[in-house]
């Protein structure tokens, strides 16, 4: 059985489609790809996206485990920084082929 937040599925598919057919998801792990980024670093690099709506994202994406957030204090500061796990750099091949299928068999007007 797998679980994300309240819900159950006992298809490994279903349980990952769940994930990564929510809103802005594919596009933040995209977005972090090749290096770590501030909240607003993200929120700059994905158009659209409401600072509430990738707030939420990012703690589901934590919750899997899929990004991680390093918190590093500085003085009064606080900086915090999201990047990709060993988890969520296993999910990019899937992303990239989600993308390149996209673009071979969808048209978009």
């Amino acid at each position: 059985m797998f679980k994300i937040k309240a819900e159950e599925y006992s298809c490994p598919v279903e349980a990952l489609s769940n994930i990564l057919g929510k809103k802005w998801v594919a596009t933040i792990i995209w977005t972090l790809q090749k290096e770590e980024k501030r909240f607003g670093q993200l929120q700059r690099e994905i158009d659209g996206c409401t600072k509430k709506m990738l707030s939420q994202q990012l703690d589901l994406l934590m919750e899997q485990g899929i990004v991680e957030n390093e918190k590093v204090i500085s003085g009064n500061t606080i900086e915090s920084k999201y990047y990709l796990s060993e988890t969520g750099l296993s999910l990019l091949p899937i992303v990239e082929q989600m993308i390149e299928w996209g673009n071979n068999h969808l048209t978009c007007d």
